[in-house]
């Protein structure tokens, strides 16, 4: 019988022990509240906290279309909430492409527009 099938492993890949430390990352996606957005950057909330200075991806989703940017944390500031604690999170856009700063002028525009008091006849 063979060493493999005495222990019961039904891997069909090999696998390497790793001997002393190996360090690795995990990102996952999270739709963020936006707080607040500009040509520079923007205002999310987390649940979790992020590291200042460092690169994440950002992607827009508005009126079907969506556009990815890098985006850099500046700031992170915890805040108490009746659900726990939040994080509002700052980033700066990183050479964002002229399709990204299309795409955020008709997000604050529309927005502009929804608050934009009805005018009475």
């Amino acid at each position: 019988m063979a060493f493999k099938e005495r222990l019961g492993d039904r891997r069909t890949d090999l696998r390497f022990e790793i001997i002393g430390q190996l360090w690795g990352s995990l990102e996952t996606v999270e739709d963020l509240p936006l707080r607040d957005l500009a040509r520079g950057g923007a205002l999310v909330e987390s649940r979790v906290p992020v590291n200042p200075e460092t690169v994440r991806a950002v992607r827009f989703a508005f009126g079907g279309t969506t556009h990815d940017v890098q985006a850099k944390v500046r700031h992170v500031r915890s805040e108490k909430v009746p659900e726990g604690e939040r994080y509002l999170v700052g980033v700066e856009f990183v050479e964002p492409s002229a399709g990204v700063l299309a795409h955020i002028d008709r997000m604050v525009a529309a927005r502009l527009a929804e608050m934009k008091p009805v005018s009475e006849a």
